[in-house]
């Protein structure tokens, strides 16, 4: 009796691959990993400032000049990738390369070049990019191939999602709690202590979404996804936008959450809104545990609705649910209310309510995307025959780079309007009308301009779970006549 490859993931009853539970579980810390080291470099200006010498408007203009880079690369790494097939797969050789390159890009940042000046904050934080980039065509390959069935694919999202929730929170209180304390500000040696932490985090997980995704990741899987005879090369981007409706859909609704969230998850936001408003900024480790619940349970739901209905639907009906919270919040802080907020009981819990959502609100339609990311790849193989989940994730995160450069600029502009030209906000700096409307316009204006567009676009997205059957039983179909055809050759 011949003996079953262990290496085939099951199958449902309709015919598509899926996973087990714990391999979902342990490979959703391999994005959680990325945005480990997204949350590092998220204090650029700090890094520029602090570690290079770099004025504020210097460092924003090699962050919008990164951001190009960022997008430039994605193409170009996504044509190359399926020319990658090792006797280890493809996804996982390049997870590894990638998270090498961000962990010496890192560790040089903030320990070998600074006070290189300009030359040295450039190669690193172009490094960052580069490593992330090859990092996160590991993870497109991969999110790709775990799993097909379009009633799994949301537990990826979610657990993707509570584990940023969770680590985010728990490097909320470590920075605000222990090292801003210990430090007395936000200086470079808190943030060479704070990456030391987010560059060992990230190599475990790596590690641990390495044998996760063993089971799928194989030379025969991979291999099945390619027909003899049909090439990939950067033209295709160009077809997806004519050719696939959904695609284009993605491309408006994530360029235009990338360039809000942006600005409003800039950690000088963050100082804005808590170090000078509030007046307290150790108050965002304070909430940091009531925020993640929230948003946990909120994942739950939101996943749970994609699951039956579409991760297309859902992010749909959130999305406009967190347009409803921004007003809310917007008008709470116009009370003037927010000066009472970790004094008094009955403004503190309003905020911390609406806090909650919003942060809830911008978790949930990132776990809804990330679904949607695969969907449209798989859609793509559907229409065209071609296998190319690196090629179109990285087109549609390449347009949201290219918006979200803008949005390093606007942050430099914002804050050059308030006086902060050479330095950067700081906690207890004093609260004039200015700083506040700024500070409004960055946090909540940028986030409501962002979901508003999504929910237009999104008019013109057609996948469900019904659509993602039929789509994946014709893709099955396709990989067993690419396999026919080359064991013919």
């Amino acid at each position: 009796m011949q003996k079953e490859k262990v290496s085939c993931p099951s199958e449902t009853a309709e015919g598509l691959t899926r996973t087990s539970l714990w391999r979902i579980i342990l490979y959703s810390l391999l994005p959680a990993a990325g945005n480990l080291f997204m949350m590092l470099f998220a204090m650029n200006t700090y890094i520029a400032n602090g570690g290079f010498g770099l004025s504020m408007a210097v460092a924003a203009s090699i962050a919008s000049a990164a951001q190009i880079w960022d997008a430039v690369t994605d193409p170009v790494i996504a044509v190359i990738v399926p020319k990658i097939n090792t006797r280890f797969g493809a996804a996982r050789p390049i997870m590894v390369t990638g998270l090498l390159i961000t962990v010496l890009a890192s560790y040089g940042a903030l320990f070998w070049l600074p006070g290189s000046g300009a030359a040295g904050w450039i190669f690193c934080y172009f490094a960052y990019f580069l490593g992330r980039t090859i990092m996160n065509q590991g993870k497109n390959i991969a999110s790709n191939i775990i799993t097909k069935d379009p009633t799994q694919r949301p537990l990826i999202g979610r657990c993707t999602q509570i584990y940023t929730i969770v680590i985010a929170a728990l490097l909320s209180v470590y920075r605000s709690k222990i090292l801003f304390p210990k430090y007395g500000k936000i200086s470079f040696p808190l943030l060479q202590e704070f990456g030391v932490t987010v560059m060992i985090i990230g190599a475990v997980f790596i590690f641990l979404a390495c044998i996760a995704i063993s089971q799928a990741d194989t030379k025969e899987n991979i291999a099945a996804n390619y027909r003899p005879g049909v090439k990939i090369n950067l033209l295709d981007m160009l077809r997806m936008f004519k050719e696939n409706p959904a695609f284009l859909t993605c491309v408006i609704s994530d360029a235009t959450d990338k360039m809000a969230n942006e600005v409003t998850s800039a950690s000088v936001v963050t100082t804005l809104v808590f170090g000078i408003l509030i007046g307290n900024y150790k108050f965002t480790g304070d909430i940091s545990i009531i925020v993640s619940i929230v948003t946990i349970v909120l994942i739950f739901f939101i996943t749970g609705v994609a699951r039956k209905q579409g991760a297309g639907r859902a992010y749909l009906k959130f999305t406009k649910l967190a347009c409803l919270v921004i007003v809310a919040m917007f008008v709470f802080m116009l009370t003037g209310a927010y000066k009472s907020v970790s004094v008094s009981v009955i403004p503190t819990v309003i905020f911390v309510a609406l806090y909650a959502l919003l942060s809830a609100a911008k978790s949930t339609t990132s776990a809804c995307m990330v679904t949607m990311y695969q969907d449209v790849a798989d859609y793509q193989f559907y229409l065209t025959g071609q296998y190319m989940p690196g090629l179109v994730v990285a087109t549609i995160t390449m347009s949201g780079k290219i918006v979200k450069a803008l949005g390093d600029l606007m942050i430099a502009g914002f804050l050059a309007w308030i006086g902060y030209t050479s330095t950067t906000p700081q906690p207890n700096d004093p609260e004039t009308p200015e700083l506040f409307w700024v500070t409004m316009l960055m946090w909540l204006g940028m986030m409501l301009i962002g979901w508003v567009a999504s929910i237009i676009a999104m008019k013109w997205y057609p996948l469900d779970n019904d659509k993602m059957t039929e789509i994946q039983k014709a893709n099955k179909k396709k990989r067993a006549e690419n396999m026919a055809l080359k064991a013919g050759k």
